[in-house]
């Protein structure tokens, strides 16, 4: 195909994640002078319209889906949600295929969101996580995954061969049949040369009530860290401030420019083991502490194989105390290796092939 002149951008809004990674995707089309359109919900649709405030903007369907904090009931949960989540797809497709007709489109990038597709319009999805790790759900929930990305064109993965392939296992399947591309790894972020003056640097996301319950538990381990400064992203939108506390400074989201350099400044990175999370830390070359989000295998997966890889601890969530940062001696961090970042040089290549 020629070089798309108008790309639609479609994240899924669960966590921040999928927005934040299709930042530098959206900079690459602008940047070769295409026309940009954003379209999501809630917090995924709040970020993308504030790092790109002159894009036009569609609002979808709600995507937010409502967790469950217990094991066997977290799995059990979502899939009782699944019809609904199915069905505001549909929604989301009807909204898509209307707004690229009348603005002529000529491709769609979706992040994960199944809804994000057009049957006369080429779409790809950006995808990491081909292949569920869902305890007794994963063959079930892999199999239906793989039937929503074999709709698409292609399959877009956010990762890169060397030194090693970040997402492990999760990006391999044998169900997927469309072609897959490798892309890069892909990051808001580039590292900065900065003095590194703050101790320890906490970066919440996720749905809640799982947020909260990170948040609740970290503050009450900094506050005993009195000699450490401590900052805290809480990584909300349209809800109130926290005081900053003695050696706590809180805020509750930032900008990608503000963000990248808070990360260069900070000895130690405390956050969720979510996928984009790892990219922007691996992009950064920093140390990190994972709290993958409880009872969900992804998060759980990339933490474990992080660990046993030598790169960075992590705790479960109900067994972390502040002791347990004193680990990070013990591994190397990421080491930064621009091979691992997205190919702007290859990608036009790639997409009129």
């Amino acid at each position: 195909m020629a070089f798309p002149t108008h790309v639609l951008v479609a994240p899924l809004n669960w966590g921040l994640g999928h927005a934040s990674r299709c930042i530098p995707i959206i900079n690459y089309f602008l940047e070769q002078g295409a026309i940009v359109s954003i379209a999501s919900d809630g917090a995924a649709l709040e970020l993308l319209k504030e790092e790109f405030p002159d894009l036009n903007s569609l609002e979808l369907n709600s995507s937010e889906v409502v967790y469950s904090s217990s094991g066997f009931f977290f799995y059990l949960k979502l899939i009782l949600q699944g019809h609904g989540l199915k069905e505001r797809a549909k929604k989301d497709e009807i909204l898509i295929e209307s707004y690229a007709e009348k603005n002529h489109v000529d491709l769609i990038i979706s992040d994960h969101r199944f809804g994000a597709i057009s049957k006369t319009i080429k779409s790809v999805i950006i995808s990491h996580q081909l292949k569920f790790k869902a305890g007794l759900f994963s063959r079930a929930s892999s199999s239906l995954n793989a039937k929503f990305h074999n709709r698409y064109d292609e399959v877009w993965i956010p990762d890169a061969e060397v030194p090693f392939d970040l997402s492990g296992v999760l990006s391999h399947s044998k169900q997927v049949k469309v072609p897959t591309r490798r892309i890069g790894v892909l990051s808001r972020f580039s590292k900065i040369e900065l003095p590194v003056e703050i101790d320890y640097l906490a970066v919440i996301s996720g749905p809640e009530p799982l947020r909260t319950s990170l948040e609740k538990c970290l503050i009450a381990a900094f506050q005993v860290l009195s000699s450490k400064k401590t900052v805290i992203v809480r990584g909300v939108y349209n809800t109130e401030s926290l005081n900053d506390l003695p050696n706590i400074s809180f805020y509750n989201h930032l900008k990608s420019e503000e963000l990248n350099a808070l990360i260069c400044r900070s000895k130690l990175v405390v956050c969720r083991s979510g996928y984009s999370s790892v990219m922007d830390l691996a992009c950064l070359g920093k140390k990190a502490f994972f709290i993958p989000t409880p009872h969900q295998g992804e998060q759980e997966y990339l933490a474990k194989r992080l660990e046993k890889l030598g790169i960075a601890p992590f705790s479960n969530q109900e067994d972390f105390k502040v002791s347990e940062l004193e680990r990070i001696r013990q591994y190397s961090g990421f080491k930064t290796d621009q091979r691992l970042r997205f190919p702007l040089q290859t990608f036009r290549r790639t997409l009129e092939g």
